[in-house]
């Protein structure tokens, strides 16, 4: 396959932007016997992270964002794609 970007943009309750968070990505294969990928996130603007994944294989994938903010707080996230 080849590299992907995965960039969120984080907000809290109120639609405020959220910076200065540490974010790690996760990406997983949804059959077993995967090893999973990790990626820090860097902030590349106000509120918005990014991080390359190279996803080895063709088909269905979980992504976590295991996310910390500046005030220590920890939040995860989960979302799926596909990779064709």
């Amino acid at each position: 396959m080849g590299p992907a970007t995965v960039t969120v943009a984080l907000r809290d309750a109120t639609a405020k932007p959220v910076m200065g968070a540490h974010v790690t990505v996760e990406a997983n294969m949804s059959h077993p016997g995967m090893s999973p990928i990790f990626r820090d996130a860097r902030e590349i603007a106000p509120s918005r992270y990014q991080a390359d994944l190279e996803l080895g294989m063709r088909g269905d994938w979980v992504i976590l964002l295991h996310i910390r903010l500046a005030n220590g707080e920890k939040l995860e996230r989960q979302l799926a794609i596909g990779v064709e």
